[in-house]
């Protein structure tokens, strides 16, 4: 439901849906305010009923109470105020009701119950969206599959595809909340089961440096999850277990580091209560950070950043760096131009550039920010076409990004209005282009990952949150795939070292203009917890390229990699998957 302004005093709305049901504000003498302990908590820190600042004059209040609940808000400094009806929220993630609120006054907002004040968040003036001037636009590229890409039909998925991993033999691995998992061979279209012993939906997940898969956590139920680390071995389809962590994790996030350790982030454990501390896992032992302590929301967006350290991209405003080594200790970047961008997909489009877009409540908006800078802060790029939430953004071998699926709706899985039209972002101009449009809605619960042959799998969807069950997927073809003839590599080295040359055969090498290396994809709940891009440099040769292999750990940590050779009109090869150690 879309959000309501009312200009009479006193109008109460009921809820309807389960996220951002509706929200009203006016103008009234606010009565005396009654003091409590809880004035302005920590961004991030929700109590029962709560609220979170979004841009503008726009708050969410935040119903965790499991009844509905009749509150009054009050814009300080100002005569408004007005009366909301909490809904009840999702038994499931995120766990609370979301009611939108857009005041007419700026200001300070509280929320009271019976007189006793509940909560108070500022209003930070923080924009909405870009001004017109700094706006590229989104346009619709014209017809054909040059143009606009090419969807294959849907076919056959046994699973709801909630998670899903490039497997360093080409193979794919996805799980879901219900059956074992299973890998699909792209080369027969046949599936495998792989039973795992622990129950793997709403884990975490990265590669390690020889390609193994850690799966850290699990599910016991809403929001408990398991303190198990697991293994999954491409080369014998097999499971192992590994040490487990000192406590549950449900929702984390897995991040491979230079040194080739995991860090594991965030989560709620068996009790359900929030994990704060960072662990580091390292060849079956663990650390905490101990000095590292703070609470996020859940799959927070993070990334290994050139200075070695990990930025934390969102979903909270404010960006930060973690420093891992030794007890661990957070530093603060900076603010995202947006505010809260819960249920977005940020992608490292470049070595250490970060693209974020979509996700609130619901915006179509997307910023960026250069980690390769001294001072790093965010700026606005172009915005979409479409708000999406519980969108999929995956970095092609152009550079670009291409954003699939999610809901425009602002309750939290609007099915009824999910995006079709693929969407392209050029880091090159900042403009979006509007693509292809796909066959079956995919919202919360949907995966995307990039293939070696340079396809776009989109699976998933459903399982919960009122949106049917999608047991099938779906194969995007990006333009590049029809605009002439594919150039095509012939041998490479399966293993390179930092810092040295390498040689791959192409009966094309006149013709070469970019070489990519891109990680594997490793996908759930709208965040990749693996891919990222970087170009490489090369010197062309007769029947052969020379290509100069990453030098920095840190902007390329170690393990496999697709490397795509692509021509002058940017069509790129099959790729040849690498290890780099």
């Amino acid at each position: 439901m879309s959000t309501v302004k009312v200009s009479s005093p006193f109008v109460l709305l009921a809820g309807a849906g389960l996220i951002l049901a509706a929200c009203l504000d006016n103008a009234q003498s606010p009565p005396p305010q009654v003091d409590t302990p809880r004035q302005e908590a920590p961004e991030g820190v929700l109590a029962p009923i709560d609220l979170i600042y979004v841009c503008g004059n726009r708050f969410l209040a935040t119903n965790a109470t499991g009844t509905r609940v009749d509150v009054e808000y009050r814009v300080l400094g100002t005569d408004e105020t007005g009366m909301l009806t909490l809904p009840v929220g999702p038994a499931e993630d995120p766990g609370y009701g979301e009611t939108e609120l857009e005041t007419a006054e700026r200001g300070a907002v509280e929320l009271y119950r019976d007189e006793q004040r509940l909560t108070r968040r500022p209003n930070r003036n923080y924009p909405c969206g870009p001004s017109a001037s700094r706006v590229s636009p989104s346009v619709m590229a014209a017809a054909g599959p040059e143009a606009t890409g090419s969807w294959s039909a849907p076919f056959s998925w046994r699973i709801v595809a909630i998670h899903t991993s490039l497997l360093p033999n080409g193979k794919v691995l996805s799980w879901g909340l219900d059956g074992a998992p299973q890998v699909w061979n792209p080369s027969s279209g046949s599936f495998t089961w792989v039973p795992s012993a622990d129950w793997l939906f709403c884990s975490g997940h990265s590669f390690l440096r020889d390609g193994r898969l850690l799966v850290s956590g699990g599910h016991i139920k809403a929001f408990h999850g398991i303190p198990d680390n697991n293994l999954f071995s491409f080369g014998t389809q097999t499971w192992a277990s590994s040490t487990p962590m000192q406590r549950g994790r449900w929702y984390p996030t897995n991040t491979t580091l230079a040194s080739g350790e995991v860090l594991i982030l965030a989560g709620s454990d068996e009790a359900g209560v929030q994990v704060t501390q960072p662990e580091v896992w390292t060849s079956g032992t663990l650390r905490m950070l101990s000095t590292a302590s703070l609470e996020l929301p859940y799959y927070p967006r993070a990334f290994l950043a050139p200075n070695g350290k990990v930025f934390y991209a969102g979903e909270q405003q404010k960006t930060r760096y973690l420093n891992t080594t030794g007890t661990g200790g957070w530093t603060t970047v900076g603010n995202r131009r947006y505010g809260v961008r819960d249920n977005g997909a940020a992608v490292m489009y470049d070595s250490g550039k970060i693209l974020y877009v979509g996700g609130g409540r619901t915006t179509n908006t997307a910023e960026i920010i250069d980690l390769n800078q001294a001072a790093p802060a965010w700026q606005w790029t172009g915005s979409m076409a479409y708000p999406r939430r519980h969108l999929n953004a995956t970095v092609l071998p152009t550079g670009e990004v291409l954003v699939l699926g999610g809901t425009s709706g602002t309750v939290f899985n609007d099915i009824s209005k999910a995006v079709h039209a693929a969407e392209l972002w050029s880091p090159t101009t900042g403009a979006w282009s509007t693509l292809a449009s796909n066959a079956v809605g995919r919202a919360y619960h949907s995966t995307a990952l990039l293939m070696p042959d340079g396809r776009v799998l989109f699976a998933g969807s459903g399982a919960e949150k009122g949106a049917p069950d999608e047991t099938n997927a779906e194969l995007f073809s990006p333009p590049y795939l029809f605009k002439g003839a594919r150039p095509t590599i012939g041998t490479v080295p399966s293993l390179v070292s930092y810092g040295t040359t390498f040689s791959v055969t192409t009966a094309q090498a006149a013709d070469i203009a970019k070489v990519s290396l891109i990680r594997l994809g490793s996908v759930t709940h709208s965040n990749d917890m693996n891919q990222r891009f970087q170009s490489l440099s090369f010197v062309r040769g007769t029947g052969a390229l020379t290509v100069t292999a990453p030098g920095s750990r840190k902007q390329t940590p170690p393990g496999h990699y697709m490397l795509f050779i692509l021509n002058g009109t940017d069509v790129p090869s099959k790729a040849k998957i690498i290890r780099v150690r």
